[in-house]
């Protein structure tokens, strides 16, 4: 076994790992709760777990050029970068604005090449010292002796929520009337609740907290000194293997049942709904669209179509889009073609963000961005920041988001209990 690696059995792997990523500024933890989600449920995860600590280099992305920066950076550089896209880096790729209240007033992008990297896939443990000043036989041994349980985040938290039913039933209307009109097909909109940020310390039990009552495959906990970033994603944006592409969008929900023969009817009814098929087929052929820019001919493929995924809080509808590129030398460019992601905008996506934009009440920043790495061979995995809680730590506030797609046949009613769906985790361990 190579100096840089070993192996660990042991069910608190995880907590000795968040533990450890307390002693570093910049922590970046991303985990796919491979024990509840294994890959015959969800393909293509290439670590259970993949961690990059400290702050080596912070890639300073000039202003309305973020993919192209970020490009000659790799491509100079060759090493590993973790770090996010906001949603408003619309406006660098379309001719849109983001004039709606800022909430949290974080960076529309952000990347940094770490000290350090740590992967891990099936006790399989891996370090890597990007900072020749770390010593990998020393973190590998505070990494084994870190404690196993994570202290407990406990501030009970007062939410406001911006949009209240009512708006969202008015606004609700007029996006009816939008799609009605023939300016769009489907929109997706989205409504924010914030509270002050009281806690600054154990932000990896609020983490701990989330997630054990999510298990998301997409899950990440971030923390900088200027922001954190809680997030229990259940989608996946784009990923890159060599030259594969897979996107994975998201549309289509139903809360779990108090019981099987509930929780059944409930997986049952998604499957069967009509509208949640036909959402989910309209995001399928628009992320086809984007895909095929820079794919090869005849490589764009639907590999699945509606499937049925379960996890903790919901059952979802995902569809598995794949596609082969040129060459590598379009790996940033396949981001920026699909971005930002139209699972999260609607169809056609350019009139449904200019929409979004008139109707919704808050700029999103970096809710329905992506959160990811890029790997020194150009390979990458970003998830969808969806059921994710975003905080400004030097401002003391916190974000959190969610919304739902507006079609012909949407229910108003229906549509904001299901936002309500989407929020409940967060809500729960912010206020209990």
């Amino acid at each position: 076994m190579p100096s840089n690696s070993f192996k660990i059995k042991s069910a608190s792997l995880r907590n000795k790992l968040l533990n450890y990523c307390e002693k570093y500024d910049y922590c970046f933890f991303y985990d796919s709760n491979a024990e509840v989600n294994p890959p015959s449920n969800f393909t293509y995860r290439s670590y259970d777990f993949l961690v990059g600590l400290g702050l080596k280099k912070m890639v300073k992305i000039n202003k309305d050029n973020t993919f192209a920066y970020l490009e000659s950076f790799q491509n100079k550089h060759k090493t590993w970068l973790f770090g996010y896209f906001g949603y408003d880096l619309k406006n660098e790729i379309e001719d849109l604005q983001s004039n709606n209240k800022d909430i949290l007033q974080l960076p529309p992008s952000y990347f940094i090449e770490p000290q350090i990297v740590i992967t891990v896939k099936a006790d399989y443990i891996q370090v890597h010292a990007l900072d020749r000043r770390f010593k990998v036989s020393k973190i590998i041994a505070a990494i084994q002796n870190s404690e196993d349980r994570i202290a407990s985040y406990q501030y009970k938290n007062t939410i406001h929520a911006e949009t209240d039913k009512k708006h969202y039933k008015n606004t609700f209307t007029q996006l009816l009337n939008q799609i009605a009109l023939g300016n769009i097909y489907e929109v997706n909109y989205c409504i924010a609740f914030q509270t002050k940020f009281y806690g600054t310390t154990n932000l990896n039990g609020l983490y701990h907290k989330l997630n054990n009552i999510s298990k998301a495959p997409f899950s990440a906990y971030v923390r900088t000194p200027e922001m954190a970033i809680i997030s229990a994603s259940p989608e996946r944006f784009i990923k890159k293997s060599g030259l594969k592409i897979i996107s994975q969008p998201i549309k289509g929900t139903r809360k779990r049942g108090e019981n099987n023969k509930e929780d059944l009817k409930l997986k049952k009814d998604l499957e069967n709904s009509e509208k949640e098929r036909s959402e989910n087929i309209m995001i399928t052929d628009l992320v086809r669209n984007d895909l095929s820019i820079y794919a090869s001919r005849n490589s764009v493929t639907v590999e699945e179509l509606c499937g049925i995924y379960s996890f903790k809080q919901v059952h979802q509808m995902i569809s598995t889009i794949v596609a082969k590129i040129k060459n590598n030398k379009d790996y940033i460019n396949v981001i920026k073609a699909a971005f930002p992601m139209g699972s999260m905008t609607g169809a056609p996506k350019i009139s449904a963000m200019k929409i979004i934009e008139k109707h919704e009440q808050m700029k999103r920043g970096l809710y329905s961005g992506a959160l990811g790495y890029i790997s020194p061979s150009k390979d990458y995995d970003f998830n969808v920041l969806i059921r994710s809680i975003f905080i400004n730590i030097k401002s003391k506030k916190l974000m959190y988001c969610v919304g739902s797609a507006v079609t012909s046949k949407a229910n108003a009613d229906e549509e904001y209990n299901e936002c309500l769906i989407k929020a409940k985790a967060m809500m729960q361990v912010l206020t209990s």
